[in-house]
């Protein structure tokens, strides 16, 4: 009996040191992870680094994807409801191109009500709707990565993309250009003005990101980096001059922030809708479920 009672008593014993050495392997695993993070964290930002890019968070409550895109688009992470509610929308009214892609435990209608809900994580197809539905593609980092790209053509230099990157397996942050203006959008940007310094520069300073506008004020300057800035922030003040006189005038500019500028029928007051024609930014785009590129600058 007493043999029976020191064998069970030794083996509490090695089960309490089992344990505590499992305890050890767990804590060191955990740590072990830690530093692959931090290690993957580093990677990314020297990727990002030698692109001209940085990281800017957001906070990090189910939302990440959309609060990302938010300050992309807007400069305003705190606007990630409304860019769920366009992707969300635009997939509702697709169902037969994306349905195929939902869950096979998960009927369409069921996925539609969940992503709906706030604090829900965004995955490939929201992603792939997001580009469709604002009409650029949308480029994701990701440590030891290639860029992938959704919903442009990622070999083209001309191709127009927001940028995202995707940490930790299940978090997303913006990417802008390296000391770019906080509050103010950041893109989209062509794989051509993240090839070129000069316009990067040029783009940071001004907040203007339309490639080819860019290269004319250069060339005008004759490569007077400090000019061109000047040149597109007179440009820019202008033209914010014109679009208050044009909301004075009755001008139809709801969808005037983002996009490609576009020929759109205005009203003025107290006249039938018609008559003059005015420009102002269009949400555009295919909306399309496609695959994943890399992009190449």
């Amino acid at each position: 009996m007493a043999r029976d009672r020191r064998t069970r008593a030794r083996a509490r014993v090695d089960g309490r040191d089992d344990a505590r050495g499992r305890g050890r392997g767990t804590n060191e695993g955990r740590m072990r992870g830690r530093r692959d993070g931090d290690d993957d964290e580093r990677a990314l930002v020297e990727q990002l680094r030698a692109l001209g890019l940085e990281r800017r968070e957001v906070e990090a409550d189910g939302n990440c994807f959309f609060r990302a895109l938010a300050d992309q688009r807007f400069g305003d992470e705190g606007r990630h409801e409304e860019l769920r509610k366009m992707v969300v929308e635009a997939i509702r009214r697709r169902e037969e191109d994306y349905a195929p892609f939902v869950e096979d435990d998960e009927d369409f209608e069921s996925y539609v009500e969940r992503m709906s809900r706030d604090g829900e994580w965004a995955g490939h197809l929201e992603v792939s709707a997001a580009a469709g539905v604002l009409g650029v593609g949308v480029c994701i980092h990701q440590s030891g990565s290639p860029r992938w790209v959704s919903g442009a053509e990622a070999t083209d230099e001309r191709c127009r993309t927001y940028h995202v990157s995707y940490e930790g397996c299940d978090h997303y942050n913006s990417v802008r250009i390296r000391g770019s203006k906080a509050g103010t959008p950041a893109g989209p940007l062509s794989v051509a003005l993240l090839r070129d310094p000069d316009l990067r520069e040029i783009a940071r300073r001004s907040g203007c990101y339309e490639t080819e506008r860019l290269r004319r004020a250069l060339r005008a300057c004759r490569n007077d980096v400090d000019a061109a800035v000047d040149v597109i922030e007179d440009e820019l003040e202008e033209e914010a001059r014109a679009r208050e006189k044009a909301i004075e005038d009755g001008v139809d500019i709801a969808e005037f922030d983002g996009g490609d500028w576009a020929e759109v029928q205005t009203k003025h007051k107290g006249k039938k809708k018609g008559g003059n024609r005015g420009r102002h930014r269009r949400d555009g785009g295919i909306e399309k479920v496609d695959s994943f590129e890399s992009l190449a600058i």
